[in-house]
């Protein structure tokens, strides 16, 4: 008869599992977003032509694939990830900045209100692809007095048909902040962190959703597609009270649209990514487009873990594999890559993500410091860390406030470096172009000599 394990190596076991996925939910979600950049916005059909392989590395930075050469890749390089990044940042900056005591949406708030203004100052980064929604709330002049009025109001100027993917694109880190949460209290934290730009009821439940599926992967809780399915129904449910709430708060909630069931249904189970139509560039930043595209990825992985006998060389093609299919759809990729990143990553763990992307992740040195501080203030990584004693975790990052002229001074640097990025790229096309001539001359010579 095998021995079992002893309890203390079951727990140990378990914390490093946990670690593993907490840091790859961090580092999936932020290269999804990477390599998202890479075919945002383009259709399908231009994705593929811009990328005939269809392969995208990112380590070594000497055989980076460059990107396709048009004005909203140009101020990037390849390993940089997006304003969906930067937004998840604040958020988890904000939690570390506390010890992990608590959580504060209104601080998140904050932290938003500098990042539209200078950038995510813990890295010296400006605000680069600030969405519409997110930067009309935020520049609005009552917005930090209070965020979700601010909201609120803008949504009912749109006649409460807004639904964009602002929110579920930086809301992962709670799920990571909430592992020890009961399932409700995370539901109520990801809705609180949710209208603080966005509250439409479709954005608030994709947020709630997506945030109990990280906990849930991160905790080992769910593995299987059932579980995915119970989490959605248990979302509803709550949402229900939440919704009543709502309206006992404010009756002026009342007349707002409720929550449409069957097409929050008809995105969680989808059959394949082209029933999302994720390059409908009337619809690209439909937040059930990147919340359904995600959930597919989950269970697609689910399904291959579930049915080969080599799961751990699977899981570590998986990521890659995914990911690639779902930038290459084109539309919003790099948020539907840093959501469906998210859940990857939780699910897989760090160690599956791809070293040839992983290891080119520009800011991925700060970004594991950052996770491994989570880890041990969650209780399962090893070592010290103190997040009130780590100038990052400040709303400006240790760095100070800019004035208009510095920011004016960033942006004149960064159009420079753009410009000199150019003409380099330019001059090593040119040499590619002459070696490719040079080398078809030389191989005619050969024909012609053999007659």
């Amino acid at each position: 008869m095998a021995a079992s394990l002893p309890q203390e190596a079951l727990e140990a076991l378990a914390k490093e599992t946990m670690h593993d996925r907490i840091v790859g939910c961090l580092f999936g979600s932020a290269l999804g977003d990477a390599i998202g950049l890479y075919t945002e916005f383009l259709s399908g059909e231009k994705a593929r032509i811009a990328y005939l392989s269809q392969k995208f590395i990112l380590s070594p930075p000497s055989e980076a694939t460059p990107f396709r050469r048009d004005a909203h890749r140009d101020p990037n390089v390849p390993g940089d990830w997006t304003d969906d990044t930067d937004h998840a940042m604040c958020i988890l900056l904000s939690y570390l900045h506390t010890d992990g005591k608590w959580m504060s949406p209104h601080d998140f708030a904050y932290r938003l209100h500098i990042w539209v203004r200078m950038g995510l100052r813990a890295l010296d980064t400006l605000p680069l692809g600030l969405g519409r929604t997110v930067g009309a709330i935020v520049r609005s002049k009552t917005y930090l007095e209070d965020p979700e009025a601010t909201a609120r109001k803008h949504w009912r100027n749109a006649k409460c048909k807004l639904a964009p993917n602002g929110s579920i694109m930086r809301t992962h880190p709670l799920g990571l902040m909430c592992i020890h949460q009961t399932m409700e209290e995370t539901f109520q934290v990801a809705a609180d962190y949710s209208v603080v730009t966005h509250v439409d009821p479709r954005c608030i439940i994709s947020c709630v959703i997506g945030t109990a599926l990280v906990r849930g992967l991160v905790r080992h809780e769910i593995y299987k597609e059932e579980h995915i399915d119970a989490v959605v129904e248990e979302a509803i449910a709550w949402y229900s009270g939440y919704r009543s709430r709502q309206i006992e708060r404010d009756p002026s909630c009342k007349d707002e649209p409720e929550l449409d069931l069957d097409e929050l249904n008809r995105h969680v189970k989808v059959n394949s990514l082209a029933e999302l139509e994720l390059d409908d560039m009337y619809k690209i930043g439909y937040t059930y487009k990147t919340f359904g595209s995600g959930v597919l990825l989950l269970r697609l992985a689910m399904r291959e873990v579930a049915s080969t006998e080599s799961r751990l060389a699977t899981q570590k093609s998986i990521f890659e594999r995914l990911i690639t299919e779902l930038i290459m759809q084109g539309g919003d990729a790099d948020t539907n890559a840093c959501f469906g990143g998210a859940l990857l990553g939780s699910y897989l763990g760090y160690k599956a993500l791809p070293p040839h992307w992983r290891d080119g992740l520009k800011h991925g040195e700060w970004l594991m410091k950052k996770a491994e501080g989570l880890s041990i203030l969650l209780g399962v990584g090893q070592g010290t860390y103190s997040g009130s004693q780590d100038r990052d975790t400040a709303p400006v990052g240790g760095r100070g406030w800019l004035t208009e002229k510095q920011m004016e001074e960033k942006v004149m640097l960064l159009q420079a470096d753009m410009v000199k990025r150019g003409q380099e790229r330019d001059r090593m096309e040119e040499a590619e172009k002459r070696r490719a001539r040079t080398k078809r001359g030389s191989w005619l010579g050969g024909i012609g000599g053999k007659w």
